[in-house]
């Protein structure tokens, strides 16, 4: 009996946040009570409309956020008995380090990269946004403008596209929280022109419209990347609060619809972008896969290059939960093999040479046929066995690592795409494996005091529909088991091909 191993992606998208000023632990239950994304809507020029029910999102500290917390954390006195070695001050930890050239991984569809980033900013007065917070986030926004918005860049850059935002964090009894969110004209009324909100009444830019003005693009199709959510003072700890000072204009409360708009407004933008950013990664793939495949015909075209650009578009179809789309890719991997393979038999090494033996089969025979000679054929070494409990996993072997080598066998490369199809089809069917192996990795990164699994993400990715969240999907867990009796019957051949040549 095969236990069939299955290795959920679930669906996911990485969300990098900037934090300088430690804001992120005050927004953080309203916004991972938020998510998962619901109901996205992706259509690509080429494509029909995709619907992508759940998507969960991974809220991830950027490097310098992260350091700033070990120093806020930890502290950088060393403790007390320890020795008097020298110890880094704020601004050695803090400081950026050199710039190297950094060697990109090589592999597309391996890179675990943010879809989006997220500015937190905490700016309570337009003072201070005129004197530094502006020109703080403007060279994070140029650090961080992504290669697709970027003429110089090259378009190949795109297999990792990203998105930004800002988010302002609107801190209780400070001048920003007088503000409204947008001048007294457009949003208060006459009698507001006197009394102390009079100086907002005279058409006052607020701090929300100036970040607006300042870093969104002036065009329709643009996308708005400036968010603003006021904190509730009972939820705010003290020591985060201003120093008392005199009052010159009441704080403006918001209604629990007014604090939910703003909110929803987060989560819109959320979508928006982070669509952008695959739309933009899916692109890229699809066109390195053209021009691929329009050199199949030349001397030197290697499948297995072909087979690790198309792959890397069918797992970005699989983190986002198109499943369906994904499973489809590996579908039509699973032909273009059968092609090559064909040609290969013809002495054809059109598409580069895949090796018809896999080298620890190999290597495990022949220990076996050592131990029976030695053993002048009695009873095997029960040491000694093919495969382990999981004989079909795609993390039996770094099959990825082989092909990309130009080092895989025949039956090592059926075996992996047939394990990749496989574990879509679980999660497509719903299954009891794949709902508890998603359950797992949902659980919070160790060493993060972060909470980032909302009440609703156990059902997360699976098919979707009027069924219980529980229920499996037997259409699809069918056309599995019609494909793993085919593949004992197929690769039962190719194992005993693999072991004669070896």
């Amino acid at each position: 009996m095969i236990n069939l191993s299955t290795n959920l992606h679930f669906s996911h998208a990485a969300v990098e946040y900037h934090d300088p000023s430690g804001v992120f632990s005050l927004v953080q239950e309203d916004l991972v009570a938020r998510l998962p994304l619901r109901n996205l809507h992706w259509k690509a020029p080429t494509r029909p409309l995709r619907s992508i029910d759940s998507l969960h999102v991974d809220l991830i500290p950027s490097k310098e956020t992260a350091q700033l917390t070990e120093v806020s954390t930890a502290g950088l006195a060393p403790p007390q008995g320890a020795s008097a070695a020298p110890t880094r001050t704020t601004e050695e930890i803090l400081r950026p380090p050199v710039k190297e050239k950094q060697r990109r991984h090589q592999i597309p569809g391996l890179r675990q990269t943010p879809y989006l980033k997220v500015y937190l900013l905490r700016c309570d007065d337009s003072d201070t946004y005129k004197s530094t917070a502006r020109k703080q986030v403007r060279e994070w926004v140029k650090e961080h403008t992504p290669p697709s918005q970027s003429s110089s860049s090259s378009t190949q850059e795109n297999h990792d596209a990203y998105e930004w935002m800002i988010i302002h964090v609107v801190v209780p009894d400070t001048p920003a929280a007088s503000q409204p969110r947008g001048s007294s004209s457009n949003v208060t009324g006459e009698k507001e022109k006197s009394g102390s909100t009079s100086r907002w009444a005279r058409g006052t830019t607020t701090l929300l419209e100036k970040l607006r003005a300042d870093f969104n693009i002036s065009s329709k199709s643009a996308p708005d990347r400036v968010a603003q959510i006021r904190l509730q003072k009972e939820r705010v700890p003290p020591h985060v609060l201003p120093a008392p000072a005199p009052v010159t204009s009441p704080p403006i409360a918001e209604s629990p619809q007014e604090q939910d708009r703003a909110w929803s407004d987060v989560i819109a933008k959320f979508k928006t972008l982070i669509l952008l950013s695959f739309d933009l990664r899916v692109s890229q793939y699809e066109e390195d896969i053209r021009k691929n495949d329009a050199q199949r015909s030349f001397p030197g075209w290697n499948f297995n290059t072909f087979f690790i650009l198309k792959e890397g578009l069918a797992r970005g179809f699989e983190s986002v939960g198109l499943v369906e789309d994904a499973l489809l890719g590996y579908d039509e991997l699973s032909v273009g093999l059968d092609t090559v393979v064909r040609d290969q038999a013809k002495d054809d090494t059109q598409g580069g040479v895949i090796l018809n033996y896999s080298e620890d089969l190999h290597a495990q025979a022949r220990s076996i046929m050592k131990h029976f000679e030695k053993d002048g054929g009695g009873s095997m070494d029960p040491d000694i066995k093919f495969h382990d409990d999981r004989p079909i996993s795609a993390q039996k072997k770094d099959y990825r690592g082989l092909i990309l080598a130009n080092n895989i066998s025949i039956f090592d490369f059926r075996s992996y795409i047939f394990a990749r199809q496989m574990s879509l089809l679980l999660r497509l069917g719903n299954s009891h494996s794949a709902r508890s192996d998603l359950a797992a990795k949902l659980q919070p990164r160790p060493n993060t005091s972060v909470q980032q699994r909302s009440v609703d993400d156990s059902n997360l990715g699976m098919r979707s529909g009027e069924q219980p969240g529980n229920a499996e999907d037997l259409y699809s867990l069918s056309e599995l088991c019609s494909r793993a009796l085919n593949f004992i019957t197929f690769a039962a051949r190719l194992l005993r091909d693999d072991l004669i040549n070896g």
